[in-house]
């Protein structure tokens, strides 16, 4: 038997605000405000009060994409 889909997007939208690092702009921690991020395959941790944060991923259509309404 196979487990029923996920509607990401349905998922996502309900939780609200996510905050997300976007490679290639600019990204202030929301923890303390500092910009200075250790950047892994997932997430993204700040220098300085290594607050972590998931990073946008656009290879997984539906999770934490742009664009969504």
């Amino acid at each position: 038997m196979r487990a029923p889909r996920t509607d990401y997007a349905a998922f996502a939208a309900g939780r609200g605000h996510v905050v997300l690092y976007r490679p290639g702009q600019p990204n202030h921690c929301p923890g303390c405000g500092a910009s200075q991020w250790l950047v892994g395959r997932a997430t993204a941790e700040c220098g300085r009060c290594a607050t972590a944060i998931p990073i946008i991923s656009p290879a997984v259509p539906g999770i934490f994409t742009e664009g969504q309404n």
